[in-house]
């Protein structure tokens, strides 16, 4: 196998590290939804679940320099179900089940994968921590672990013309994600809008081989509408780091 060829292979066992890129979660109390059953106002413990949908249309990847370093752009759409406990009416834990449909990832030299679909799960913690009364800004937290298991590679490899006929072997990738956002919103009568900053890393696992991302941080914009206090409606805007939309449903019982 060429040297040409073990970086083309090489740009794959990496790009899969910026697959997956999280929408930020805004706590339901700050979004002003209200339960009627599977509630207990003394512990203040409520359940939701929501459904999610977040289009990732590019997110650039910088190779490591020791892979032979270049550029790779990455794509797909995640489809996920979040379960979300409240507690003492404040802090939401959750736990995320989905999965991944119509990734593509496409480097440089103009080789691209498109790896099968894939499971992914996760769980996280979104809370308030601190309200500015005289103008109705609220600051909330949000923190995240996502991952996916196994991913296959060898699903519809497309070679550039200078490597047609090589064989590019199968190989599994593993990889796992973190996320901490920080943001404000301000609650009006059926809509919130909100914002905030985010920090996001990546480890990727393949074989004995570890990546990193680089640097990962990102501005996220979003409004939430809440017709009734039991649902909402949330459409959210990714950039700088990543270019993304995502949009969400929740529901309080």
């Amino acid at each position: 196998m060429n040297k040409l060829l073990v970086l083309f292979v090489a740009s794959y066992f990496i790009v899969i590290e910026f697959l997956y890129a999280a929408p930020v979660d805004v706590p339901t109390v700050i979004q002003g939804l209200e339960g009627n059953i599977f509630k207990d106002k003394k512990l203040g413990i409520a359940l939701s679940i929501a459904g999610e949908t977040d289009f990732l249309s590019s997110r650039k990847l910088d190779e490591a320099d020791w892979w032979g370093g270049g550029t790779s752009k990455v794509k797909g759409q995640f489809y996920t179900t979040k379960i979300i406990l409240t507690v003492i009416n404040k802090f939401d834990i959750y736990g995320i089940f989905g999965k991944a449909e119509n990734l593509e990832s496409r480097d440089a030299q103009g080789g691209s994968t498109k790896p099968k679909d894939k499971l992914t799960w996760g769980a996280g913690l979104s809370m308030p921590i601190y309200e500015w009364k005289n103008y109705g800004i609220k600051f909330f937290a949000d923190t995240k672990y996502r991952a996916v298991n196994n991913i296959d590679y060898n699903s519809n490899i497309q070679q550039p013309p200078s490597l047609t006929g090589d064989i590019l072997p199968k190989f599994l990738v593993d990889w796992q994600e973190w996320q901490v956002a920080f943001g404000a919103a301000k609650k009006f009568k059926y809509f919130m809008p909100y914002g905030g900053l985010k920090y996001s890393d990546f480890k990727e696992l393949s074989g004995d081989r570890a990546n990193y991302a680089d640097t990962n941080v990102g501005i996220f914009v979003g409004c939430a509408i809440t017709p009734i206090k039991e649902f909402s409606v949330d459409l959210q805007v990714r950039v700088v780091d990543e270019t993304a939309v995502a949009i969400k449903a929740t529901y309080k019982f």
